[in-house]
């Protein structure tokens, strides 16, 4: 199918791109932009396995998945510096400030050591198997996915609420039908969640929180944190708590998605 074909090719170049750029050129945004990039692929994949028998998706997506992993590492480290250099007391917390850059360089040389000229044309190894998939998948098999997972989708956010710990999951299935059902480029009326809205923000956000929280968690109960930084972590600890709550109740709000169809919400996050 020449859509899927485009799509992916388009997807092949953005991550070549970005696996061409020398280390020291690497920023925040890259490794935000190589990972986005492997989530759509890797959406992409799931589409493949439902239109077709012919591709082993465990062994095909193997490298990327490496690539994904690592980077996610140092997204996490990043992400947590970010959004903690925002909280009026993280200026005291030296030890930890010092131990996140630490941990940070660390996973830099890390994904640079896994992400070298092996895996790299290991991952371009499988390209040209990807793309002969895509030209025999059918328009009539795609659109039979894009109408299961929306029906999929529909279930989804016609939930009342989310529970914590189905949030994220609830966010990586909307992404998917976010990135597959562009692929087609549909009209608006065929659309299921409108085109404006800050749901997948919002869940984007609350995870990070989340993951900032196991961190902070971690790193209170070590015994080589003194008691005034670990009072300090625990006063953070508390005020990310407190957003990380009110972004569950506010995502909790916007639910059911289906009854806000005349409202402007934005779906433009990756």
């Amino acid at each position: 199918m020449k859509a899927l074909q485009t799509y992916f090719k388009k997807r092949k170049s953005a991550l070549n791109l970005l696996l061409k750029k020398k280390p020291l050129s690497y920023t925040v945004e890259t490794f935000h932009e190589l990972r986005v990039e492997i989530k759509k692929i890797k959406a992409l994949f799931e589409l493949i396995t439902f239109c077709s028998k012919k591709l082993k998706k465990k062994e095909t997506f193997k490298p990327f998945k490496m690539i994904f992993r690592v980077a996610g590492e140092v997204r996490e480290l990043q992400l947590e510096q970010i959004i903690l250099e925002k909280e009026p007391t993280y200026y005291l917390l030296r030890k930890y400030h010092k131990r996140l850059k630490r941990l940070e360089t660390k996973s830099v040389k890390k994904f640079f050591t896994i992400v070298n000229k092996h895996l790299i044309k290991k991952l371009k190894e499988k390209y040209p198997k990807i793309i002969t998939v895509l030209t025999k998948i059918s328009s009539k098999k795609a659109h039979r996915y894009i109408n299961k997972i929306r029906n999929k989708t529909r279930k989804l956010i016609s939930k009342d609420a989310y529970k914590k710990n189905q949030i994220h999951e609830f966010r990586k299935r909307l992404k998917v039908y976010q990135y597959n059902d562009k692929i087609f480029d549909l009209d608006d009326q065929n659309k299921l969640i409108p085109d404006k809205t800050f749901l997948l923000n919002m869940l984007g956000e609350w995870h990070d929180y989340h993951v900032i929280l196991i961190h902070l968690k971690r790193f209170i109960s070590t015994k080589k944190t003194n008691p005034n930084e670990k009072k300090q972590l625990k006063s953070i600890k508390v005020a990310i708590t407190s957003k990380s709550k009110i972004l569950h109740e506010r995502i909790n709000a916007l639910l059911p998605i289906s009854k806000l169809h005349n409202t402007e919400i934005q779906l433009n996050s990756d």
